[in-house]
């Protein structure tokens, strides 16, 4: 099966390190055109030089999800160097205080990491709806956590946060669909990351614990597989099999990539 995907029109947000990058870079071997995101004008800076030696039409700007000013300015910049946008991946980082449990946490952290997990992701569905629909076709892929089906006590503002992605999923397919535009969400396990590694470095000195021990049993332990997730070759290429039209009939689905870590059916 050649799956072809070369030309499509993708906005990745929190694209320039990690989970974002490595997808950023799987697609702009696919000959997709991309538009990065991040904070730091370093980090865009750095990433479109390295993934313009597989693909120069990739672009990228600074951006806050937490700044409604921001995602617009986003949306402009991407519909301006791509002349469209065919499919919108939402990935994010994490809040600052993160991990923590609740009796930890603050007002102004919910408010925080609702306005990242949730907020910025309907905010920017909004924003690209109305040109996937005036093209009749579009992808819509959340990227969320295993989590948010089993809930961990020391991630309290994420999996409540970005839950509710998972409903916004189910209804936005329903009304989507005749738009040939899919909604799914992508619920990831482990993938080994340099902010993975800061928040169980994070997590392991709230616990008093060994970095390496707190690794091997909440990370590669959990796992059947007894490892982390490949980003490019496996995160990746589910990406790029639903950015395909092969996957024209998968919408409104909520899609475990976790090794087998989560117990929830």
């Amino acid at each position: 099966m050649y799956v072809d995907i070369n030309g499509k029109r993708v906005l990745i947000t929190a694209s320039t390190e990690g989970i974002g990058k490595g997808i950023a870079e799987s697609l702009a071997k696919e000959g997709c055109k991309i538009v990065i995101t991040s904070r730091t004008q370093e980090k865009v800076d750095s990433v479109v030089k390295e993934l313009r030696k597989y693909n120069p039409q990739v672009y990228g700007i600074t951006s806050d999800l937490t700044n409604y000013n921001s995602l617009n300015s986003l949306v402009s910049f991407a519909l301006d160097k791509l002349g469209g946008i065919d499919a919108l991946i939402f990935n994010t980082g994490n809040p600052p205080n993160e991990p923590s449990y609740f009796d930890e946490t603050s007002l102004e952290d919910w408010e925080y990491s609702v306005r990242l997990y949730l907020l910025s992701a309907i905010k920017l569905t909004k924003l690209v709806l109305p040109y996937m629909k005036q093209q009749k076709w579009g992808r819509i892929i959340y990227l969320s956590s295993w989590t948010v089906k089993q809930p961990q006590r020391i991630f309290v503002l994420a999996d409540v946060s970005r839950s509710p992605l998972i409903q916004l999923t189910k209804i936005l397919s329903k009304e989507l669909g005749i738009f040939n535009i899919t909604v799914n969400t992508i619920l990831m396990g482990s993938f080994e990351t340099e902010g993975a590694k800061r928040t169980l470095r994070k997590l392991a000195e709230k616990l008093n614990e060994n970095f390496e021990e707190l690794w091997q049993r909440e990370v590669i332990g959990r796992s059947p597989l007894r490892r982390t997730g490949d980003i490019k070759r496996e995160l990746g290429s589910l990406i790029i099999y639903l950015l395909s039209d092969y996957s024209s009939y998968i919408t409104g689905s909520v899609i475990p990539i976790d090794g087998g870590t989560s117990d929830a059916i």
